[in-house]
């Protein structure tokens, strides 16, 4: 026991303050710093062009962000944005030599790849509209061109360990139906993990004005989203679809992702620049389509907006930041909808998660008696306590996590606000 709470001590990454810390001395300047389940035919590789933007193909017109280079360059330095934030995890379930894993949207790949890479035992699926991933990969990963909005999924009942979703704003006609598809599909046991964004630009200390080109683009995507049929979820909404598909264990954390180095914290900094650059280069992408054609625009005047945008986001006196929700549940062994095909063991949810030096989001090495742990032992075990609920809707009064919590010993880390830590 005492190896094990080691361990999940280790998972106590600088807990910020209730606020993000402005770096007093920064400057003004605006300085910036196999494909499964669709053949390979016409109607999947032959792109759809609109606005000087590449798009996909296949069920054209279904999702609202392009797919060309420009894009997948942003894609990957999302990724990168993340890691930092999660502490080079590439998950924050508390997986254990899982089997299958299933990733949804995996765009360029690279989160699935990594994946597979750092757990050559496990098979991962990553599935996207558009078949933009790279040809040489692991042995131990596949790529389908699938819908994830069709009625019916292509995979089995109960037949992953793990599913994985990141980043799916602006791509979903129903929330609550995805994360009951994945409770459907997950084996029992198995968990579910989403890390979406927000994306209306928020600040603690009131720096984004009312009459602000950053005030106007939030009131803008969200109605864009709505007409296109592709709700933008806030940050806390996700909590209650889990409760309700029958998952349970369900952990939260709320990530904020500075949209440029105007914080004190070197971490949270680090993340500002990347933002920054991912802002100044894809905003305008991830605008383009869902303003054009759910609000009926014309591609100059997205323009014009995203050029009265960016002073505003390299500006480091208006502290803005958008918010990740990562969220993660576990399918009872015992729910009704379950029927394990196939051998019924369990291969996942012994140990809790564990920093590595690398980005492999691996637990380290456990002994035997640590994977027949019992799972009253495991959960007392988890660092963050179960079913940790948001009880506030102002995200400034919750714990404003960059990186995994342990809940704090030392009263000095107490969260000001008395209620319990977040995850």
């Amino acid at each position: 026991m005492a190896h094990e709470e080691s361990k999940l001590q280790s998972l106590a990454i600088s807990p910020p303050p209730s606020l993000l810390e402005v770096d007093e001395h920064a400057t003004s300047s605006n300085d910036s710093i196999l494909l499964g389940s669709a053949s390979i035919t016409s109607s999947v590789t032959q792109w759809e062009w609109e606005n000087g933007r590449r798009y996909h193909g296949y069920k054209a017109g279904s999702y609202p962000l392009p797919n060309d280079e420009q894009e997948l360059a942003r894609i990957d330095l999302k990724h990168h944005v993340m890691m930092l934030l999660c502490g080079a995890h590439l998950h924050l379930a508390p997986l254990y030599k899982p089997r299958r894993v299933l990733d949804i949207g995996t765009g360029t790949g690279i989160w699935a790849i990594q994946m597979a890479d750092q757990n050559p035992e496990t098979t991962v699926i990553g599935t996207d509209l558009s078949p933009v991933q790279p040809s040489w990969v692991p042995d131990n990963i596949r790529f389908e061109i699938d819908d994830i909005e069709a009625k019916d999924w292509t995979w089995a009942d109960n037949s992953f360990d793990y599913i994985h979703s990141r980043f799916m704003t602006a791509s979903i006609s129903s929330w609550p139906r995805l994360v009951r598809k994945a409770f459907q599909h997950c084996k029992p046991g198995g968990y579910f993990e989403m890390q979406e964004l927000d994306p209306r630009f928020r600040s603690d200390d009131g720096t984004i004005e009312e009459d602000s080109s950053l005030a106007y683009f939030n009131e803008l995507i969200v109605e864009a989203g709505v007409k296109y049929n592709r709700p933008l979820p806030k940050y806390d909404e996700h909590y209650a679809w889990f409760e309700k598909a029958g998952f349970v264990d369900i952990q939260q954390i709320f990530l904020k992702s500075p949209s440029n180095p105007w914080p004190k914290d070197k971490l949270l900094k680090e993340v500002g620049k990347f933002q920054l650059l991912a802002h100044l280069e894809g905003l305008e992408g991830v605008s383009m389509g869902l303003m054009c054609r759910g609000l009926q625009w014309k591609a100059d005047e997205v323009k014009v907006l995203m050029a009265k945008l960016r002073p505003e986001l390299r500006n480091r006196s208006i502290h803005s930041y958008q918010t990740t929700t990562v969220i993660v549940g576990r399918k009872p062994e015992t729910s009704q909808s379950c029927n394990v095909p196939g051998d019924a063991s369990s291969s996942y949810g012994q140990a809790p998660l564990t920093p590595t030096s690398t980005f492999t989001g691996q637990p380290e090495s456990y002994s035997s008696s640590t994977e027949e742990a019992s799972r009253e032992e495991y959960q007392n075990n988890l660092p963050y306590g179960s079913n940790s609920k948001p009880s506030d809707e102002n995200i400034n009064d919750l714990t404003p996590v960059f990186a995994v919590q342990q809940r704090p010993t030392d009263p000095k880390l107490e969260n000001p606000s008395g209620r319990p830590w977040q995850i």
